[in-house]
């Protein structure tokens, strides 16, 4: 069966036929939109994507809308930031199989609408500490204009807006460092609701709550607690795990039944993956879960 294969490592891996379960448009803080992720998806012989841009669900029947007319599998889904308050960390969470309410009063958009407040006017603030403190060709207007139709401002919008350069350019890492790190003058950050709350808004608005890349963010320890608000997933497969991750995942998703998924985490330019598929899950490491996460999507609206 296809379950008892989920769990474990696929002799034969390909990106083709396989899922990206984990990509991020012009709807947040990639430089895609949702048209060109999928034709990318179809090019790189995907068997199916997911569109899972940052706190907010106002985008998923657009996503949903324009992967139709493709063809081509997609999820239309969300990955929602958080954090434990035990330990401190920051946690994100993908939500899959979830749909908007026409007022946005659903119990995880209440939540996620307070964290694409806070960011935006925390993003604002950042672009104007740094042209305050020299970068005058830095205006409010330029990145709001770079931003586009993202649900929020993110810092990307702001480099963008400031160098122009791509995630990966050694001088964009250098001067990112220098403004949003440390003791940089942009760097201040915004409160997270907590991650059993997100897991549960999750599941009350209909959805299905995966944890995303525990070995980057180190969330190993939130696991058995976020499985007691229904937790019912784990991203195995991320460009930031290694093999140990990797293994460490699949070994908590047995232990915990939970099934497995894995995504490039793609951004575009304003990321480090170069492609779609650079990470990837294959179905029979999926299992049936992920087959049914599919097939309920063609109902969503």
């Amino acid at each position: 069966m296809m379950m008892a294969a989920a769990h474990g490592r696929s002799a034969h891996r390909d990106v083709v036929g396989s899922y990206d379960l984990h990509a991020h448009s012009t709807f947040s803080d990639g430089s895609k939109g949702v048209a060109e992720l999928v034709r990318e998806a179809w090019e790189a012989g995907l068997a199916g994507l997911a569109v899972t841009d940052h706190d907010s669900l106002s985008q998923l029947s657009e996503v949903r809308e324009v992967a139709r007319a493709f063809g081509l599998p997609v999820l239309a889904g969300v990955e929602v930031s958080a954090w434990n308050p035990g330990t401190g960390r920051k946690v994100h969470v993908l939500g899959y199989g979830l749909e908007a309410t026409a007022d946005g009063s659903g119990p995880l958009e209440r939540i996620v609408a307070e964290t694409l407040a806070a960011r935006t006017a925390n993003s604002l603030w950042q672009a104007w500490a740094i042209a305050r403190s020299g970068w005058r060709e830095l205006d409010l207007g330029r990145v709001a204009r770079v931003a586009g139709r993202s649900t929020a401002v993110y810092k990307q919008h702001v480099m963008e807006a400031l160098c122009g350069q791509a995630y990966t350019e050694r001088d964009y890492q250098a001067l990112y460092r220098s403004l949003f790190k440390g003791c940089g003058v942009a760097a201040r950050d915004i409160a997270y609701p907590a991650a059993t709350d997100v897991v549960r808004a999750i599941r009350e608005q209909g959805g299905v709550a995966v944890l995303a890349h525990p070995g980057q963010m180190d969330s190993w320890s939130a696991v058995a607690e976020l499985v007691g608000e229904g937790l019912q997933g784990i991203e195995a497969f991320h460009p930031d795990h290694d093999e140990k991750d990797e293994e460490r995942a699949l070994g908590v998703a047995g232990e915990f039944g939970l099934f497995v998924t894995g995504g490039s985490d793609f951004h575009g330019r304003y990321g480090a993956p170069a492609c779609l598929g650079e990470r990837f899950v294959t179905p029979e490491e999926a299992g049936e879960r992920v087959v049914e996460l599919f097939s309920a999507e063609a109902g969503l609206r």
